[in-house]
């Protein structure tokens, strides 16, 4: 799914520097400005998720950030979160009157700082949907706005409805009645083998259409069970391409070693080696086979392992392909200013270190 973009503003150079490597490593998109007034510059580029901010800091402090913000329509629903040193009870007053969503005091450890932003964000992605709720459609990004982020949404709205999705030449349909995912579809795939398919979808448009659904409940697992087992899959899933060529790579079937062994390989195997003709790509033999993604995938090692198919030669690498590719991130590695033997300490920035929970868009443990 898309990061959360994060801005920060603190005039205090250590407190700023343990915070962004901190939001950075839970997962976040992070943008760092020292004062308000260069907030406001950050934010007229790329407007952020939300905003925390200090509150004392020099040419626009965190109170007149949070006033001009309002003054703009287009600004004015970004939730700000103040983090201070200011332990005055009237400067907290003062915030919330405001309409800050949180008011947090230094010293304070990091884990309570992201359980606060992911309460403020869960809030405030539900508080959207529901006011769309009111409107028969409303579409957007899945970039913006992930698959998994709108099946949990409309799970705790309780609506009705279905959720179009278009992606290059893929398209299908999630339909979920008072909340609850109740079927759903694409090009070549059913029910819940359709949800597994499309949380592999990172770029692509969505559309939901608010309506009395009619269909039968060919889903019967709760949403929250549907997730965790997509989840699942998508992990093991990952665990599985790291043992094969990209999914671009173009294989074709060893003939001799195949004859050889014809006799004990399963009719539903055998149909899945049909589909290796050496034009066809990992990803193309998932699609068009009639086993689901992972247990495709897992056949398809198997038979890699054992030499059964090998590589006849790479294939262009599209972009239908790269959106259906699970890959690691290599962010944290390629920044070079991310030195945490550098980072001021807890007492200097008035941040404190604890083990981090898992970062936002995690997949859940494997079982």
């Amino acid at each position: 799914m898309a990061k959360q973009h994060l801005l920060i503003v603190d005039s205090d150079p250590k407190s700023l520097r343990v915070l962004e490597v901190s939001l950075k490593k839970a997962g976040f998109s992070v943008t760092k400005a020292v004062n308000g007034a260069d907030a406001i510059e950050k934010i007229q580029i790329s407007v952020p998720d939300l905003i925390i901010s200090d509150t004392n800091m020099p040419e626009m402090d965190g109170f007149a950030l949070n006033i001009k913000m309002k003054e703009n329509p287009e600004w004015a629903d970004i939730p700000l979160i103040f983090l201070t040193a200011q332990k005055s009870i009237e400067d907290k007053i003062r915030g919330l009157e405001q309409g800050i969503e949180d008011y947090l005091t230094k010293p304070i450890f990091i884990r309570e700082i992201l359980a606060r932003v992911g309460l403020v964000l869960q809030r405030r992605q539900r508080e959207r949907l529901e006011n769309r709720g009111s409107k028969t459609k409303f579409s957007g990004d899945l970039e913006d706005m992930g698959i998994i982020d709108l099946i949990q949404t409309i799970d705790i709205s309780r609506k009705s409805g279905v959720i179009h999705l278009v992606r290059e030449d893929d398209k299908g349909e999630i339909y979920f009645r008072d909340g609850k995912v109740i079927d759903a579809e694409t090009n070549n795939r059913k029910a819940e083998d359709a949800v597994y398919r499309m949380l592999v979808w990172s770029r692509g448009m969505f559309e939901i259409e608010f309506i009395n659904v009619d269909r039968k409940d060919n889903i019967t697992l709760s949403t929250q069970g549907l997730l965790m087992e997509g989840m699942r899959r998508l992990d093991e899933w990952g665990r599985l391409l790291e043992q094969l060529p990209p999914l671009v790579s173009v294989f074709d079937v060893d003939d001799e070693m195949l004859a050889e062994r014809l006799s004990e390989i399963p009719d539903e195997i055998n149909t899945l080696l049909k589909h290796f003709d050496g034009k066809r790509s990992l990803m193309s033999v998932v699609d068009c086979c009639s086993l689901g993604d992972l247990e495709a995938l897992t056949v398809i090692s198997k038979l890699y392992f054992e030499g059964l198919i090998a590589e006849g030669g790479p294939d262009p690498l599209d972009d239908e392909l790269k959106d259906t590719m699970v890959f690691p991130s290599f962010e944290e590695a390629e920044d070079e200013d991310y030195d945490d033997e550098n980072l001021p300490g807890e007492e200097e920035s008035g941040l404190k270190e604890l083990p981090l929970p898992p970062a936002a868009g995690d997949r859940a443990p494997r079982r």
